[in-house]
């Protein structure tokens, strides 16, 4: 059960006008977001452009146009970018953040560390820093860690599932199946749309061998995600488990219908065929 989504969000700046050419800034980088919004990138980038020429020193300008190229994918003009915004303001913590962010999809795992140490450092309670660095952290094995993160998380924001799926799945790697039972389940209390609550809560049911609490919980699922496969073969699993194998080869060959990568073997080791 792996948690990793990358989001940029685009920063609205408005500047004061003391600062020669400050309005005629202003105007580019509102144009800029604006084509941003309509996912015109080609323009937004003109725009922030012409932000710099006006003002070589705008830093906000550069860090537009870093989130620009990553959206592009485009990771070099990105960390150049990025780069440049964090030079002209060393403070500018969110800069910081999604150069991070960006390091690790560019595979520099060190450097994306350290900026987001140096983001918590600088800027108590970004808890999407915190989220970061505990994804980071289970990925490492260092799950009291990430434990020590998700639960300063969780206190900033009680709202947010989140921090729950992932403090309940690392409370599955280390084998408390009774605290990632609780963990999801309040992922589900905060998002009950979100059919991976459902999952993630019946297998660690199913850790502590619940099977019929976790069949419940993926009838759940498959109610919210009826195409969602990986649902079927749990299921299939857990009804195999309790002898009901005509439920559980229907659900096989549901997920087979599905084109689930797995569901051949699944049929052939359980139903025969």
């Amino acid at each position: 059960m792996r948690y990793f989504i990358i989001l940029f969000v685009s920063a609205l700046f408005l500047f004061g006008a003391c600062k020669p050419g400050a309005s005629e800034t202003d105007a580019h980088l509102a144009k800029g977001n604006d084509y941003v919004l309509l996912d015109d990138f080609a323009n937004a980038k003109k725009e922030y452009d012409l932000a710099l020429k006006v003002d070589t020193a705008n830093w906000r300008a550069c860090y537009e146009l870093g989130g620009v190229y990553e959206l592009e994918g485009d990771f070099t003009n990105a960390l150049y970018y990025f780069n440049r915004a964090i030079k002209l303001n060393p403070k500018f913590t969110l800069g910081y953040y999604n150069r991070a962010n960006l390091e690790e999809l560019m595979g520099d795992e060190k450097a994306s560390v350290a900026d987001l140490r140096f983001t918590l450092e600088h800027k108590k309670g970004f808890y999407m820093a915190l989220i970061a660095e505990s994804r980071k952290n289970i990925n490492a094995g260092k799950y009291k860690e990430a434990l020590a993160d998700l639960d300063e998380v969780i206190q900033l924001r009680q709202d947010f599932y989140l921090p729950y799926s992932m403090r309940g799945s690392c409370k599955f790697k280390m084998g408390d199946m009774a605290g990632a039972v609780q963990d999801f389940g309040m992922e589900i209390r905060t998002q009950p749309g979100h059919a991976m609550g459902y999952v993630n809560r019946a297998v660690a049911y199913s850790g502590m061998k619940e099977y019929r609490a976790a069949i419940i919980d993926l009838d759940t699922a498959i109610q919210i995600d009826p195409r969602w496969s990986q649902a079927y073969l749990y299921r299939g699993q857990f009804l195999y488990t309790l002898k009901s194998k005509d439920s559980a080869c229907h659900d096989f060959r549901t997920a087979q219908a599905l084109n689930d990568p797995q569901a051949d073997g699944y049929v052939k080791q359980y139903c025969g065929k």
